[in-house]
């Protein structure tokens, strides 16, 4: 009965454990493997591992590598969900000076086509045979304005990214990070000794049931 009641009383951590380990290993077996194809879902379970033992140890120390370990663990899955963001920021700010480009170049081509077309046309008055040649200029002339114009429109529209991606970023971020403290505590809480949860439980029980609690071993040398 009492080893029933410790298990039921640690199932809940035990559950919310497996689930976030099982969410953050989902978007850290992603990140480390695109640069570890081989062996990227090894680093994401062994350095979960690590933190997990690490954080149940009561030792300064091996807590601080602990943290430092789910630090690590964080990082991956942060990474990995922001990235879009981050390349759609990227594209962002580099596309001012790739319109500038590509205009500066369409400019060009626009005036060359227009000076071939120019002398094309003054050959054409003296000589036959640049009918064909004066179709063609046209042609591209048109295309290049074209191409003008829709880059034209596609400058004036926002660069900036919608709000609904930001926050689904922003959200998605905060889940990981609770998701990450929800681990620590929860391989805290299991890791607790034995004693200290016995004692709890019984303490509890014995106050629900209105009997007060034995005093322990030093209350009763202290009494006596």
């Amino acid at each position: 009965m009492k080893i029933t009641r410790q298990t039921l009383h640690k199932l809940p951590a035990l559950l919310l454990l497996c689930g976030a380990v099982v969410l953050m290993q989902k978007h850290a077996w992603a990140f480390w493997s695109q640069y570890d194809a081989s062996f990227g879902p090894l680093w994401a379970i062994m350095l979960e591992g690590a933190a997990l033992w690490l954080w149940s140890q009561r030792s300064i120390a091996k807590n601080t590598m602990a943290l430092l370990a789910s630090l690590l663990v964080l990082a991956g899955p942060l990474y990995q969900v922001s990235a879009p963001a981050l390349e759609q920021y990227q594209q962002s700010t580099a596309a001012p000076a790739l319109y500038a480009k590509r205009e500066a170049g369409l400019l060009a081509q626009r005036d060359s086509l227009s000076a071939s077309l120019a002398t094309y046309n003054g050959n054409s008055q003296s000589r036959v045979g640049w009918a064909a040649r004066i179709d063609t200029m046209n042609t591209e002339l048109t295309r290049v304005n074209a191409e003008l114009n829709a880059l034209y429109v596609q400058q004036q529209q926002p660069l900036n990214m919608p709000w609904q991606s930001l926050a689904a970023v922003a959200m998605q971020a905060i889940a990981l990070v609770i998701f990450q403290l929800l681990i620590v505590l929860c391989i805290r809480a299991l890791s607790a000794p034995r004693s200290t949860v016995s004692e709890e439980t019984t303490t509890i029980t014995a106050r629900s049931a209105g009997v007060k609690p034995r005093a322990t071993a030093p209350r009763l040398r202290a009494a006596a």
